[in-house]
């Protein structure tokens, strides 16, 4: 069981790290899109195009990373204040309420978009350049398996720890 959270981890961790280019790609994007209009008068349909696909790229592949640091947003001023099992029950709770049955939704939906968005070779009609849409539905659904998967990760460890009384 070690392993393969380990493995989980090791996957979300290399996502997350090579994810952080991608802010420095949407800077460029933005840097050229600027150039090509102002210096050349250039249209950049395309760059508004890459500059949506890339963030949303960049948001979704991270949120895993995000939970493997345990960097997600709570509220810490009760949080903090707990032992560790205090931390562990919450968590545990919390995932069962909330996590759990938002991200499952969120993934099997995520999954159906892609399928849908494959069989139709979707584009995209933000501009006239019609980009096809699928690879980044694709994205969509990897970052959202890879963040239910880290979920699942953190929820197995908590309950270890609950019932072991130390870290797995």
């Amino acid at each position: 069981m070690g392993k393969l959270l380990k493995a989980i981890d090791r996957v979300n961790e290399w996502v997350g790290v090579q994810t952080r280019w991608l802010s420095v790609i949407l800077v460029l994007i933005g840097v050229l899109g600027a150039f090509r209009r102002f210096a050349l008068h250039q249209s950049t349909a395309w760059e508004c195009e890459l500059i949506v696909m890339v963030g949303a790229a960049m948001y979704v592949l991270s949120w895993g990373y995000v939970l493997l640091l345990n960097a997600h947003t709570r509220i810490d001023i009760i949080y903090s204040r707990l032992s560790q099992k205090g931390k562990a029950i919450v968590d545990i709770v919390c995932s069962v309420l909330f996590f759990f049955p938002l991200i499952s939704a969120l993934v099997i939906s995520s999954y159906d978009w892609m399928m849908f968005s494959i069989s139709i070779s979707e584009k995209s009609a933000l501009t006239y350049v019609y980009p096809p849409l699928y690879p980044l539905r694709i994205v969509v659904f990897i970052g959202f398996l890879l963040f239910f998967l880290q979920g699942v990760a953190m929820f197995i460890r908590n309950i270890y720890y609950l019932i072991k009384g130390e870290s797995l």
